[in-house]
């Protein structure tokens, strides 16, 4: 009796044991979270992003291209956009020198993985 009534309480564990679901992590989700524990820990990411900001075409553009979509930043970056005609590196100085946009852009990068991962290309690591 002892027996049967052991293997009962084991059939009912096992059944209430695997009828739990584990939950999923998805890869992107890793990523985000190792790239914003990357900027993070390192205080210098900051000047390291801007340094980044200043040397690479490609980054300005696309960096340039999330300010001009953000409605928070929008009306600042049309303005500098018409002082600096096609002088894609006057922008990004005119943008590194406000602060509002300066800490759009950065924040913009340290959030994406894609992006940290081109400015920690560019500065060497």
């Amino acid at each position: 009796m002892k027996k049967v009534l052991f293997l009962m309480f084991a059939m009912a564990f096992t059944t209430a044991v695997s009828a739990q679901t584990m939950p999923s992590v998805k890869a992107d989700d890793v990523k985000s979270a190792g790239a914003q524990a990357l900027a993070e820990q390192n205080p210098e990411m900051d000047k390291q992003i801007k340094d980044a900001l200043m040397k690479d075409e490609g980054l300005q553009k696309e960096t340039i291209n999330y300010l001009k979509e953000n409605p928070e930043t929008t009306s600042a970056l049309t303005k500098i956009l018409a002082d600096n005609k096609d002088s894609i590196d006057g922008v990004m100085k005119s943008v590194l020198g406000d602060s509002q946009l300066t800490s759009a852009a950065i924040d913009w990068i340290s959030n994406n993985p894609e992006m940290l991962n081109k400015v920690m290309k560019i500065v060497g690591m």
